[in-house]
């Protein structure tokens, strides 16, 4: 039939592949979100410093929590600008460098940061509702910090469904040869063949 191609018997070594492919993609995600984060700083310290800006765009919605505090920061202490923006600096650039080694760890398929970054992302959404309840920010903010966490949150289960996923497919193709050894198989049982011909 044209248009139909006959296909070849599952392979475990494919079938695995592309189950770590999506795992670690789905884990450099969380990379991008600090990468994200850092560069949202940047943008907001020029806009301030380089354009005189006092309308600065928001620079922490990948963070619940830098949210909820450079708010309440904002609102309840008086400081000097500068203080504060080093206050923001130490902060962002804190959690963006804690995200991209969680994101790079994880995907490397250690467990222990996995599950710290799937905890530390589900707690940030708590942060993300105090920072609308309690410390002020803005609806369209609250807007804005939700539609990021959730396409986050998207990728974070994607990663912990394809981690088990992979031990899934580990435990199905436990006892299946692979090419490698199959390849292995046929060579030797050739060369007892050509033995025994002799």
């Amino acid at each position: 039939m044209i248009g139909f191609r006959k296909r070849g018997p599952i392979s475990y070594v494919d079938t695995h592949n592309k189950a770590v492919i999506n795992y670690r993609r789905a884990c450099k995600a969380f990379i991008w979100v600090g990468v994200v984060n850092f560069v949202g700083l940047l943008i907001g310290v020029i806009q301030f410093y380089i354009q005189k800006s006092n309308n600065v765009v928001p620079f922490y919605y990948c963070f619940g929590i830098s949210d909820f505090l450079f708010n309440l920061l904002n609102k309840t202490v008086t400081m000097p600008i500068a203080l504060f923006w080093v206050m923001v600096a130490v902060i962002t650039i804190s959690l963006s460098a804690g995200a991209a080694i969680l994101g790079l760890f994880a995907s490397q398929g250690k467990k222990v940061f996995l599950f710290t970054m799937v905890g530390v992302y589900f707690l940030d959404w708590i942060f993300v509702l105090l920072a609308f309840f309690v410390a002020g920010e803005s609806t369209i903010g609250l807007m804005v910090n939700a539609g990021i966490h959730v396409v986050a949150t998207f990728f974070i289960i994607m990663a912990v469904y394809q981690y088990y996923n992979v031990i899934n497919i580990e435990k199905r193709f436990k006892n299946v040869p692979t090419v490698a050894e199959t390849k292995e198989k046929q060579k030797q049982e050739e060369s007892e063949e050509k033995k025994d011909g002799n």
